[in-house]
């Protein structure tokens, strides 16, 4: 289960980053995660776009393993850490600050996903495995 454990807000997009930590007792893969301000909870579409990051890499982190939102610049990779660990540094590549001035944020992750297949194909398919 990945939690906030740290926001640093700043001024400018470059100084600003979240830290997220897995604190369950397995690895978590980060692909389907996302981390929000209250424009989710508000059903605010235009803020939602510019104030919801998705986590889309396939990176898997290990119990108490950390995971760096950073808003600036950077290419994504795994870093070490002063007391001898890594954690994976994410960057969203903005110019301007998102969590400065939220009031929340929201780390949210989907459960479960399902394939929604369309009913021309479903019936496309069952005729070809009865043929």
């Amino acid at each position: 289960m990945l939690k906030i454990v740290e926001v640093h807000p700043a001024r400018t997009a470059q100084g600003e980053y979240v830290v997220l930590q897995n604190q369950g007792l397995v690895n978590v893969n980060l692909r389907g995660w996302a981390l929000c301000t209250d424009s989710f909870l508000e059903g605010e579409p235009s803020r939602l776009m510019e104030e919801m990051f998705i986590f889309k890499d396939d990176v898997s982190i290990k119990p108490y393993g950390r995971v760096v939102l950073f808003t600036g610049e950077g290419e994504n990779e795994w870093v070490p850490t002063t007391d001898g660990k890594h954690a994976y540094c994410l960057y969203w590549n903005r110019t301007t600050p998102v969590w400065t001035a939220a009031q929340t944020l929201h780390v949210l992750h989907l459960l479960t996903s399902r394939k929604v297949v369309p009913p021309t194909s479903a019936t496309t398919q069952q005729a070809q495995m009865q043929s």
